[in-house]
């Protein structure tokens, strides 16, 4: 008995009393390997590719792959090449593909190296029969609906972005004004609009998308039929995110056995919490490999489907009792450069009270700056999809 509470002591110290810092013994590559994401598109909706570098524990950041030449290459020798839109992200529109080639990507590095994916027939995909929604626990639960019978897939993948309109707590038609003088800078608030005393609604309404950073997947192969039922979004209750109204943009790609065990591996790996009871990382070997370097390790599997797409809107006229309100508070602060600075000028001016015979604004309510900028918090730009 002894030795046996002896033996649990000196694990439960090896366990717990330990605090080194742990090293691990693998060494990156010094520049990173690529990473490639994305799906070719066969049909006349966006192709996005997106390359970056791997890279140490420490670093967060997205290491970005600018400047690369990438291109579809089909088996019958046809080339379409994509655009840099943005940092490490390349895309284009309308590929409209054979059925009956095969294709791959083709990346050419500003370094001079040189990456190509196997040839990938086009996988059938089925479109998406709808993305409901559901009252549970009080939060909003999305679902994605969709079905083959004729069995072409049984391995799928999707991604979200959620958008949301923005209201501020309190409309404003003043702003700020300072004047640069030899004692100093002075303040005052003034109408936005001196002629017409306005309401600046472009700090009213705003809109704000994220999309989604999760790995979502679905298989039907344990199933007894090829239909797909699965949770793809959650509003939390009473979230700022339905506040006005909400959309949901949902795409869907068809995936081979390969490409789905991959994914699953990658899930695995990334969203591990990294305790010394997890599953330890796995290999990512895809379906991508480095012709001017075969030892160079290549992240990432790239197939080619008809990407499937799915819009939803919900108002929150449809959700009774959604209880989001936005904490807001005010104070009154005199309209003079001493005052303002006191208070300091994280506040931004609503309602004036004004001198009745000259107009000038005597003193003013304030409030938090994202309480009257909506800005903030999200971008005044209209979406060209929103109602």
């Amino acid at each position: 008995m002894k030795t046996a509470l002896t033996t649990i002591l000196f694990c439960l110290l090896v366990l717990f009393g330990c605090k080194e810092k742990y090293i691990s013994p693998v060494i990156s590559s010094a520049t990173g390997y690529l990473v490639v994401e994305g799906t070719i598109n066969s049909g006349v909706g966006e192709t996005k590719i997106v390359l970056s570098r791997t890279s140490g524990l420490q670093n967060q950041s997205i290491i970005y792959e600018a400047g690369a030449i990438v291109k579809v290459e089909g088996e019958d020798n046809s080339v379409r090449p994509l655009t840099e839109i943005s940092k490490g992200n390349y895309s284009t529109n309308g590929l409209n593909l054979n059925n009956n080639q095969k294709y791959r990507l083709n990346i050419a590095t500003k370094d001079g190296k040189k990456y190509v994916s196997d040839f990938s027939p086009i996988i059938y995909n089925p479109v998406i029969d709808s993305v409901n929604w559901k009252r549970e626990n009080g939060a909003v639960q999305m679902y994605v609906n969709t079905h083959d019978f004729n069995y072409n897939t049984q391995y799928y993948q999707w991604e979200t972005a959620e958008t949301w309109e923005i209201h501020s707590g309190y409309l404003s038609t003043l702003q700020y004004k300072s004047i640069n003088t030899s004692r100093g800078t002075t303040y005052s608030v003034v109408f936005s609009d001196s002629l017409n005393k306005t309401i600046d609604y472009g700090k009213y309404f705003c809109w704000k998308t994220e999309p989604s950073t999760q790995i979502m997947t679905g298989s039907t192969v344990a199933l007894n039929k090829n239909i797909i039922n699965l949770p793809i979004a959650n509003i939390p209750a009473d979230s700022w995110k339905l506040n006005v109204m909400y959309s949901l943009f949902t795409r869907q790609f068809s995936l081979s056995k390969g490409k789905y065990e991959f994914l699953q591996r990658m899930k695995k790996n990334t969203e591990s919490t990294g305790s010394v009871f997890d599953a330890q990382p796995s290999a990512l070997n895809g379906n991508l490999h480095c012709t001017s370097n075969p030892n160079e390790i290549v992240v990432g599997y790239i197939e080619v489907c008809n990407v499937q797409e799915k819009r939803i809107f919900i108002n929150r006229k449809q959700v009774p009792d959604w209880n989001y309100f936005q904490p807001c508070s005010e104070i009154s602060i005199a309209n003079n450069s001493d005052s303002i600075q006191i208070h300091g000028l994280y506040l931004l001016p609503t309602y004036p009270e004004t001198n009745p015979m000259t107009g000038a604004i005597i003193s003013f309510h304030a409030a938090a700056p994202d309480c009257v900028d909506c800005r903030l918090r999200g971008s005044n730009t209209k979406p060209n999809f929103w109602p």
